[in-house]
């Protein structure tokens, strides 16, 4: 019966070995449209992008013929592409909840459709209807100079959201996303009164580093000896300069606003060019508090470690 059984079985166990394609290293696999993603953090929000690559490969004006218009179709080949943020979100205006979503473009000559769907294992020609759960909403097509390979990127990134953009042949499509922010500025008058005035800010020297220097790389950059730390209620917000700068040999460290954490606790955001880049919540500054008015304020790092100190002027 042995022999049997394995000379009907062997033309099974032989048949993946003929149908398989002979690779040299078995994690290869070449495709025509390859696999990419792309990923962007704002303010503790991640927001990532999957999708296969197609390329034009010769064809042009590639919307209207090969994608035709009306057609939903998912930016993207072979899988449906998806687009997954860690954390409530808004596209356009139109809120989207924290998860994952395979996305789909609606095309049509003028606006097209952004079409959000649950289901994350679509292949690119099973086309999502219209049901719950998903996100729809409008979107506006540029035109751009032509691009071979499909590219999902974010060309702008501020302290309030990003800007993620699909772009093939000369079709450029805009996402503008908006994260919830972590921080809130918003100060009430008793406790800015505590803290508003001119104080004189002192950075600590970090220690010289031991045994001999070394010269293959650049001198960094210290802190000035002392500043002027100007604190002012503005619109509600502690605002502050620093004169002179933190670091003079770039922009973004003059100006500063003051965020509440818990009585007379703060972390410090810094501006350039008028907008929030940074939130330095890994530093905290305490005012030391005397009837009723701040004397000085130490800045420290989570390890306690002291970063600077600052007293009042008169």
């Amino acid at each position: 019966m042995r022999p049997l059984i394995l000379a009907a079985i062997a033309p099974l166990a032989l048949a993946p070995l003929i149908l398989a394609p002979v690779r040299s290293d078995a994690g290869a696999q070449i495709m025509a449209s390859e696999r990419g993603t792309v990923s962007q953090v704002v303010d503790g929000t991640r927001t990532t992008v999957d999708y296969h690559r197609p390329r034009a490969r010769g064809r042009t004006a590639l919307f209207g013929t090969l994608v035709k218009w009306g057609e939903t179709w998912t930016p993207g080949a072979n899988q449906a592409t998806t687009l997954a943020v860690t954390k409530d979100v808004t596209i356009g205006g139109t809120p989207v909840p924290r998860g994952k979503y395979s996305v789909w473009f609606v095309t049509a000559r003028g606006d097209w459709e952004l079409v959000l769907d649950p289901d994350t294992t679509r292949f690119h020609t099973q086309r999502p209807r219209a049901r719950p759960g998903q996100v729809r909403l409008t979107v506006r097509p540029e035109k751009r100079p032509f691009v071979e390979v499909l590219t999902w990127s974010f060309p702008e990134v501020s302290a309030t959201g990003t800007t993620l953009a699909m772009q093939w042949d000369t079709v450029y499509v805009p996402l503008r996303i908006t994260v919830a922010p972590t921080h809130h500025a918003a100060v009430g008058g008793d406790a800015a009164a505590r803290v508003v005035g001119r104080y004189r800010m002192r950075p600590q020297r970090p220690p010289a580093p031991a045994g001999p220097r070394d010269t293959t790389l650049d001198e960094q950059e210290l802190p000035p000896d002392s500043m002027t730390f100007t604190i002012r209620h503005e619109k509600g917000e502690l605002r502050a300069v620093m004169d002179p700068p933190l670091f003079a040999s770039e922009s973004g460290y003059t100006d500063w606003v003051l965020l509440p954490k818990a009585g007379d606790l703060y972390v410090l955001g810094r501006f350039d060019r008028g907008e929030l880049v940074e939130v330095m919540d890994s530093f905290a500054l305490q005012f030391d508090v005397v009837d009723g008015r701040a004397v000085r304020f130490e800045v420290r790092a989570p390890n306690d470690a002291l970063i600077a100190s600052g007293s009042r002027l008169p």
